[in-house]
């Protein structure tokens, strides 16, 4: 991997001059602890198949002692090939603590993946035996969804690469809803942005690429509510009211289906889902990345009429409030 540019603090953020990283493809072979180096890997390689991922490791400094640092990476398109986009910075002791979980979470993923395609060369091998078998489909189902869960519970464990630095909510909310605009043309609903220019005054703290998926994940959930010819909504607005701490609130509004009352306050629940064939993931793990960030989601819904998700976030900086 080899980094073409880079922030002009990455020396404040890391420890490292900008000319140590651009252009040095060696760079993360001699600084990467060897042990972290296999899931770094690991983890580029995912990328193949994610939009996104987010790691914590060990960089060697100039003393030749460990320095942890949180990584994300968010794979984009463009003309020649792909290009990665993505946030490195330093981490304290506590994320160095939260990594020792999600090294095993992440280890878990990957060994129990390696057995899934050594079930999927079997199934292989029986289709050719037996290609009309319905058994052998079933199987091989089960078996994709059993890796999807796993993924799954993978990005529900993720935790904040880092709380060192403050992101523009603009960037997260535009972000997030990018990530989703081809699945609404494919599915022909209707995708109305709604955000108030406040919020491009407002930076949040926090991973960005948490809060990108949290927005996602909400979006996700609104649009399999919601059935063709419908609308998604994503309203944003920054307040804040005198001698008070800006807020930054966001409402995601389908048009779809809605949820029963005695399921609404479990729907934020991990595992919970009111839907054949999903895990219940999506909205827990949008619930968990906004709690991280010392904000607030709550759901309201109404049977046949659709479902609003709201997030309220604390900000730390916002130049022009709207005065609420």
């Amino acid at each position: 991997m080899e980094l073409t540019f880079i922030t002009s603090n990455i020396f404040e953020l890391i420890g490292f001059e900008a000319g140590e990283l651009i252009g040095n493809r060696a760079f993360w072979d001699e600084r990467i602890i060897a042990d972290d180096l296999v899931l770094v890997r690991q983890k580029l390689g995912e990328l193949k198949n994610l939009k996104s991922i987010s790691m914590t490791h060990r960089l060697l400094d100039r003393r030749g002692l460990p320095v942890w640092v949180s990584h994300s990476l968010q794979s984009l398109p463009k003309a020649g090939g792909d290009v990665l986009r993505g946030c490195l910075l330093r981490s304290g002791k506590e994320a160095a603590v939260q990594e020792s979980g999600q090294g095993a979470v992440d280890l878990f993923v990957h060994k129990i993946g390696n057995h899934f395609q050594l079930l999927r060369l079997v199934i292989s091998s029986l289709k050719k035996v037996l290609p009309e078998s319905r058994e052998t489909e079933v199987l091989n189902q089960t078996v994709d969804s059993a890796i999807e869960l796993a993924r799954s519970f993978s990005d529900y464990n993720q935790a904040p690469s880092s709380w060192l630095g403050t992101v523009g909510m603009i960037d997260v909310v535009e972000a997030g809803s990018a990530r989703l605009k081809p699945e609404f043309l494919e599915k022909g609903v209707l995708f109305e942005n709604q955000i108030d220019p406040s919020v491009r005054e407002v930076s949040v703290a926090g991973d960005p690429f948490l809060l990108e998926l949290a927005v996602s994940y909400i979006l996700q959930n609104a649009l399999e509510a919601t059935p063709k010819g419908g609308t998604v909504t994503l309203r944003a607005k920054a307040e804040s009211k005198t001698s008070a701490v800006p807020v930054v609130k966001i409402s995601i509004i389908d048009s779809g289906c809605g949820i029963e009352g005695k399921n609404v306050e479990r729907i934020l629940s991990p595992f919970f889902t009111t839907r054949e064939g999903h895990y219940g993931l999506g909205l827990s793990t949008a619930h968990r990345f906004i709690t991280m960030h010392s904000g607030l989601i709550q759901v309201r819904s109404i049977v046949n009429e659709g479902t609003e998700v709201k997030i309220a976030l604390p900000a730390v900086a916002l130049k022009n409030p709207s005065r609420g």
